[in-house]
């Protein structure tokens, strides 16, 4: 099991020697959910981190005009892999081939959350 540490740890690693912050501080700035068993979801520096080290990210459109508590919950509790929510344009960005394939397969963002066991906590 992949933890959000060892997926901070390794974002760390591929940053430039002058980008370079502690764990704690690259936690802190990145993800919306800080806490030691919060979810993965990116704020807006760290979705220009993960971006401009040019990392697979695909769009998928939010199939809820307005996004609700418990899909807010579902995301942070179900999804592996890092992921920006961009409210304004109504998508989600996921950094993960595997996550991105299954939610376009399912064509609706709350079946496939559905579909989902959440994750096992660091």
């Amino acid at each position: 099991m992949v933890t959000r540490t060892d997926i901070t740890r390794s974002i760390i690693e591929l940053l430039p020697g002058d980008q370079t912050l502690s764990l704690d501080q690259a936690i802190i700035s990145w993800y919306r959910n800080i806490r030691r068993n919060g979810g993965l979801r990116l704020t807006d520096q760290g979705f220009e981190v993960l971006s401009g080290l040019e990392l697979d990210s695909h769009q998928i459109p939010l199939t809820e005009k307005k996004i609700s508590r418990k899909t807010l919950l579902d995301l942070d509790r179900k999804l592996m892999f890092p992921y920006y929510i961009n409210t304004r344009k109504n998508h989600l960005t996921l950094f993960s081939s595997r996550e991105a394939m299954l939610a376009t397969l399912y064509g609706d963002t709350i079946t496939w959350l559905e579909s989902l066991q959440p994750r096992e906590l660091e």
